[in-house]
């Protein structure tokens, strides 16, 4: 290769990197990603479905049996921005409306020995509903 070929290379080599660069510090392609917690408080197991929805379509789903008294911790969610929570206990659904941040999160997902179902993310109020 002669020495102009190989300076039209780097040259476009150097525009990619800078363009590159140039998105990233910009936000794009990065993305949140929050932690899910699941903790089971009852004396019973349960059957759980975790779903994130975005203008009612799901963009994140876990299924899982939740033994007695212990905690789960599932796959992260990766995403910002305003989604619902709705978790389903045993055929009982449970919605939170969150607005996901760029910052590290942790959705708490409670289950009481009463059945209740709580929803909250670390560091913010929980929303308890059910029953």
């Amino acid at each position: 290769m002669d020495s102009r070929s190989k300076r039209v290379v780097l040259v476009a080599l150097v525009g990619i990197l800078i363009a590159t660069a140039g998105c990233s510090a910009l936000g794009f392609g990065n993305s949140a990603t929050t932690d899910i917690l699941l903790v089971n408080n009852d004396e019973t197991s349960h059957n759980v479905t975790v779903e994130v929805l975005n203008d009612g379509d799901s963009v994140y789903s876990e299924d899982v049996t939740v033994n007695a008294e212990t905690d789960e911790e599932l796959p992260a969610f990766e995403g910002s921005g305003e989604y619902t929570v709705a978790v389903t206990v045993d055929g009982e659904t449970t919605e939170q409306v969150y607005d996901f941040t760029n910052d590290d999160d942790t959705v708490s997902i409670g289950i009481a020995d009463d059945d209740t179902v709580s929803i909250g993310i670390a560091n913010d109020a929980t929303v308890s509903v059910g029953g």
